[in-house]
């Protein structure tokens, strides 16, 4: 087994891009977000055991780090788009919609925290059901409901906007389409 301090940074490096994720749809603000992210982080290391599942404690940290940040100061009333779509150039930014990430992020906001984050975190950072209700401390059956009743509103809210979110698939063009505009391209795993 790995030293923590070993096990952090490579947790870290296979990560980064999920914890920013993560953070950015709590923060909605990127400075802000990797700060979150390094709080978090040097508070990890100064941990003195480790922890028995070492990827969902983390992004607990995270999670709490940025939401620590949103207690400090509340994020803008006005967000940018770029509060789930990671604002840095990149192949899926480029070839992304930009009017429908727009639209995808206006949605986002209508959703409570709750269906926000976990489809944030499901589509986006790629966390299973499981990891969401251990990081949050949540039953799993909450969670599923937080991410199906989230995705039902995101269907009636794109649906009116977006032709090719319609009919008997709906929901997995939905997730489907949510979920590739994600900054790691990742589609969403059910």
């Amino acid at each position: 087994m790995l030293p923590l301090c070993d096990a952090l940074e490579r947790t870290y490096r296979e990560n980064r891009q999920q914890f920013f994720t993560c953070a950015l749809a709590i923060t909605r603000c990127p400075e802000r977000a990797e700060d979150a992210i390094q709080e978090a982080f040097c508070r990890l290391f100064r941990l003195d055991a480790r922890p028995r599942r070492l990827k969902p404690y983390v992004f607990r940290a995270v999670r709490n780090a940025a939401l620590d940040q949103v207690r400090r100061i509340p994020p803008p009333d006005e967000t940018p788009h770029e509060f789930i779509f990671d604002p840095r150039p990149g192949p899926c930014d480029m070839a992304a919609n930009a009017e429908f990430q727009r639209l995808v992020a206006t949605a986002l906001l209508t959703l409570s925290a709750d269906e926000c984050e976990t489809i944030v975190q499901h589509l986006y950072a790629g966390l299973k059901f499981r990891e969401i209700a251990e990081i949050r401390g949540t039953p799993l059956g909450t969670v599923t409901a937080w991410y199906q009743r989230g995705l039902k509103k995101l269907r009636v809210r794109l649906g009116d906007d977006h032709e090719g979110l319609r009919g008997p698939t709906q929901a997995t063009a939905t997730a489907g389409a949510v979920g590739r505009l994600g900054p790691a391209g990742l589609v969403p795993e059910t």
